[in-house]
């Protein structure tokens, strides 16, 4: 469940041309709350941007608690991180692309169906690459909630993106680029919205 009090609200508004500089931090993860376990293809196509063309075409490589699978019929339950790209380059993304020829190449398999009932949490979700890139607008304007930690991480190398014409809002009131990073850095989960 969430932690109470909810987390506090963090709002970024940025030109549209710097918006793309923010699918980095989505490699960080965000947090989604899931009440018991959910196949992985239902839990993806809930996500704001995301269709089942989209998953089929772009979601080339999937790995769930560090291990690739093949299947969007997956089952993830609470405390699971799912990993999603696109297309990776050379030997690698040939032998961990989703039903890919050299998958038999891969050490370990993660059977679906794995995942038992158990208390509500959390899901894990890093985007990396194209996805990341192609979904930023969409996941962090529905809303997202992220690890403090992880954002002050994102954010204290990229005090460009948070300058003016940026602004920075926290539980509604203006704040600094400076402000920001003390105060993301002490909160353990964050709500981030563009």
């Amino acid at each position: 469940m969430l932690p109470h009090p909810a987390p506090p609200l963090l709002t970024i508004t940025l030109p549209e041309n710097k918006i793309a500089a923010l699918a980095s931090l989505l490699q960080h993860g965000i947090l989604y709350l899931i009440e018991q376990p959910v196949i992985l293809g239902d839990f993806l196509l809930a996500l704001p941007g995301f269709s089942q063309k989209y998953l089929e075409e772009r979601v080339q490589t999937i790995f769930i608690n560090g291990v690739a699978v093949d299947s969007f019929n997956a089952v993830l339950a609470p405390g699971t991180t799912v990993a999603l790209s696109a297309a990776m380059p050379g030997l690698a993304g040939a032998i961990f692309r989703r039903q890919g020829l050299h998958g038999s190449l891969r050490s370990q398999v993660v059977k679906a169906g794995a995942a038992g009932a158990g208390e509500p949490g959390f899901v894990k979700v890093k985007f990396f690459n194209h996805i990341a890139i192609d979904r930023v607008c969409d996941l962090l304007a529905a809303g997202a909630l992220v690890e403090g930690r992880a954002l002050y991480d994102f954010s204290a190398w990229r005090k460009d993106i948070f300058q003016a014409p940026a602004q920075l809002r926290f539980d509604r009131e203006d704040i600094t680029y400076t402000s920001m990073l003390e105060i993301v850095e002490k909160h353990p989960l964050i709500s981030l919205q563009i």
